[in-house]
C-alpha cells in the first residue's frame, strides 16, 4: 500500500508493505528454492524465515531509493485485512499482486485482488504476479 505525496519525484510519505499470513507456514514453502526451505519443527521459526523472505526485496528497493517503508504482518482474511488497513491509514493507492488463475479458479477459490479492487476506498493498481 502506498500513501505517496509526490514532490519533485520524491515520496514525501510512507510505503506500507503488507503480508497476510495463512493458517499454515507450509503453505509458503514454494517461495524458497530447494535446499533453502526453512526445515524446522517450530512454526514460529518458519514464520520468521517466511516473513524475512517476503519483505527482503521491498526493504532493499526502498532503502536504495530513499523511500520510508513500514512492514506489517496481518492475520485473518487477506482481503478484509488489506481493506481495513487501507481505510485506517487513509492510503492513496493499494498495489496488489494477482496470480491470474483465470475465471474458473477465481470462482471456486475466490480472489483477494478481486475483492480489494471491488471494495477499496482508494485506487488499486493490480500487478500480475
Amino acid at each position: 500500500m502506498v500513501r505517496p505525496s509526490c514532490n519533485k519525484g520524491v515520496f514525501a510519505n510512507k510505503l506500507y508493505a503488507v503480508f497476510c499470513q495463512r493458517e499454515h507456514a507450509d503453505d509458503y514453502l514454494d517461495m524458497f528454492p530447494p535446499g533453502s526451505r526453512p526445515v524446522t519443527d517450530k512454526d514460529d521459526e518458519r514464520w520468521q524465515r517466511i516473513v524475512e523472505q517476503v519483505f527482503l526485496v521491498v526493504r532493499k528497493l526502498a532503502r536504495e531509493n530513499d523511500i520510508e517503508v513500514e512492514t506489517r504482518v496481518m492475520n485473518g482474511d487477506p482481503a478484509a485485512s488489506i481493506l481495513k488497513l487501507a481505510r485506517e491509514l487513509d492510503v492513496d493507492v493499494v498495489v496488489i499482486g494477482s496470480t491470474g488463475k483465470g475465471m474458473v479458479a477465481r470462482a471456486l477459490l475466490g480472489s483477494v485482488s478481486r475483492e480489494v479492487v471491488d471494495h477499496a476506498p482508494c485506487s488499486v493498481f493490480l500487478v500480475r504476479a
